[in-house]
């Protein structure tokens, strides 16, 4: 890079730095190289900068971390390691802002730490090319929202304006309904819901890879496929991961989104390496599929299928909110049969409630799906929560020849975030666990994904899918499993 500093990418982090997207996030375990290839892109982006009137490189960045402790311990000792004092610029320290000076570049790199409220006022204030933010997890969306006003300022248009401008941040992975997690996953940080937006997200592989042995142990391995693996000590994953918490393992070793602090998790047994298939999942047009609701004003929906290794997969999921069900079925569920399911043998199931009439009319939920050309509708033996959570749990621990006996496809990220926390008993200020899962916008998907699990928990051995038996283990044979995955 110019000459200033002998430093080659580990993977994802190299896919990182090159994207120009205006906010960027890289999101890994410990030891992923994450936060030197964030500190660099300062130095890079300085030097991609186009010369002014006066034949020099002007440009200007915070570095951002949550506390002073942590930027001077972490942030800027990591920044002195690659860029020496001296070398290519100095450092003032009074303002704590290091002055980058190499060839033609002039450029400006101040440190800010968040615990500060006369550093806060001085960041949210700065005319600035771009913003870096360490272990960005710990920074509070009103600091976020503040920064994207302040960048893309400084070069001035009179003087050329800045050649590229953004905010990128490097992070452990966040717990599962943070601010952090929402905005990563695309969903509405306010209330969950599915709202797309411009991040551009870069996931690094986990330091480990976990087998799941008889005992129910897990034994850990080192993931030659982890980014930055060659800069560690042998056995860094390993050793990080003994004699720490299920949890400290999924956050820091694994790279996994932690569980989320608003409660206990109604489903514990679920494990998103495990449990969610590393792409698309791809159904098979010879089996049943299942569409399992839960309805009320936001009905929900799960489309899934269960293959002859007894492997239950989920394919879509539909959220709404202030739906009813006839306008879900008619704007969300039949496009998306006649996109992607045309010619499935498709069955109804779900809230048992859904025999009594809806509060508009004296239609119920089943009738309705009957007027909308539905044949085969069903509902589950019961809503109570001991069955519906059971049917859901008792494949979660089992396990078959293919692999886990459930799975997820990556784009369900509304009942992803709710088994992985969102769907919890909300604990109350005295440390009492309510008796009952709270109801929010995760408590519906999961919910119909309940009765669709009790279906196959029952062993139904419906018409339609005897006939097509013979096709889908045919169809199985072919592809090594029910379902394929997109490369």
């Amino acid at each position: 890079m110019s000459g200033i500093v002998d430093y080659k990418a580990p993977k994802i982090v190299s896919q990182f730095m090159q994207s120009n997207s205006r906010v960027r996030v890289i999101c890994g375990p410990f030891g992923s190289g994450k936060t030197t290839g964030g500190l660099i892109d300062v130095v890079r982006r300085a030097a991609e900068q186009k010369p002014g009137k006066d034949g020099l490189r002007r440009s200007r960045w915070a570095v951002v971390r949550n506390t002073a402790p942590m930027l001077v311990d972490t942030t800027i000792k990591s920044w002195n390691t690659w860029f020496k004092e001296g070398e290519c610029g100095w450092y003032k320290q009074t303002g704590k802002t290091f002055f980058l000076e190499f060839g033609d570049v002039k450029a400006e790199v101040i440190f800010r730490a968040l615990d500060d409220e006369a550093d806060i006022r001085n960041l949210l204030s700065l005319e600035l090319t771009g913003a870096c933010i360490d272990e960005c997890r710990e920074i509070p969306r009103a600091i976020v929202e503040g920064l994207d006003g302040r960048i893309g300022r400084y070069p001035a248009m009179k003087d050329g304006g800045p050649t590229w401008s953004g905010m990128w941040g490097m992070t452990n992975p966040p717990e599962v309904g943070s601010y952090w997690h929402a905005m990563m996953e695309g969903l509405d940080p306010d209330d969950g819901s599915v709202r797309s937006n411009s991040w551009s997200v870069f996931k690094q592989p986990g330091g480990l890879t976990v087998t799941q042995l008889q005992n129910g142990k897990k034994l850990y391995q080192t993931n030659p496929q982890a980014d930055n693996i060659d800069m560690l000590p042998p056995g860094y994953y390993e050793n990080l991961a003994k004699d720490k918490s299920d949890e400290y393992i999924k956050v820091y070793a694994l790279g996994q989104y932690g569980t989320s602090r608003a409660g206990k998790p109604v489903h514990p047994l679920f494990n998103e390496a495990t449990h969610v298939a590393s792409d698309i999942l791809i159904p098979n047009r010879h089996q049943l599929l299942v569409i399992a609701a839960d309805f009320g004003r936001t009905p929900a929906i799960v489309l899934m299928q269960q293959d002859v290794h007894g492997r239950v997969c989920i394919f879509d999921e539909i959220v709404t909110e202030g739906m009813g069900i006839q306008r879900c079925i008619k704007e969300k569920l039949k496009p998306l049969l006649r996109n992607k399911y045309e010619g499935f043998n498709n069955f109804v199931t779900g809230d048992p409630s859904g025999n009594n009439g809806v509060q508009t009319d004296e239609k119920t939920c089943v009738s309705i799906f009957k007027d909308e050309g539905f044949k085969r509708v069903k509902l589950a033996y019961s809503n109570n929560p001991i069955y519906r959570q059971g049917g859901r749990d008792s494949f979660l621990s089992r396990t078959t020849e293919m692999g886990p006996a459930f799975l997820i496809s990556p784009n369900c990220k509304q009942l992803i975030r709710g088994l992985n926390g969102g769907y919890h008993f909300k604990i109350a200020k005295n440390g009492v666990t309510a008796e009952t899962p709270e109801k929010n916008m995760s408590s519906h998907i999961v919910e119909s994904l309940h009765y669709g699990c009790q279906y196959f928990e029952k062993g139904v051995d419906d018409v339609g899918a005897k006939e097509n038996r013979e096709k889908a283990l045919a169809a199985t044979r072919m592809h090594a499993g029910c379902y394929t995955r997109r490369s």
